[in-house]
């Protein structure tokens, strides 16, 4: 599969509120895709609800989220990239209620629904 280019900044930092209602119903059978080039990003069993109005998961699908360290505007922080077409999809950040005590926060504008 040929990579895409990276989808402009622009189109995918747009924050919803409303994702949850317009993505999969928990326990579906679906993974959340790179929007770029369509790489397995996430499953539907590994998101929730972090409260803060962007699709949150606790844990990435295989080898297909590259984690990238940042140390800009006066902070640290690990930048997601999809690890076939390097598009950003988020940040991860600690978050001590979930299994992994992360929380993988997930542009609603970088990811789509596919069936399993």
């Amino acid at each position: 599969m040929a990579a895409s280019k990276p989808t402009p900044f622009g189109k995918l930092h747009k924050a919803s509120s409303t994702w949850m209602n317009d993505l999969a119903k928990p326990g579906s059978s679906v993974v959340y895709s790179c929007t770029n080039c369509g790489s397995p990003l996430f499953e539907e069993t590994k998101r929730f609800n972090a409260g803060c109005g962007f699709p949150s998961f606790w844990m990435h699908y295989g080898e297909h989220v590259v984690l990238n360290p940042l140390d800009t505007y006066g902070r640290s922080r690990i930048q997601l990239l999809c690890s076939h077409c390097g598009a950003h999809l988020g940040h991860l950040f600690p978050h001590k209620g979930t299994p992994t005590q992360l929380r993988y926060c997930i542009n609603e504008k970088a990811i789509q629904l596919n069936s399993l």
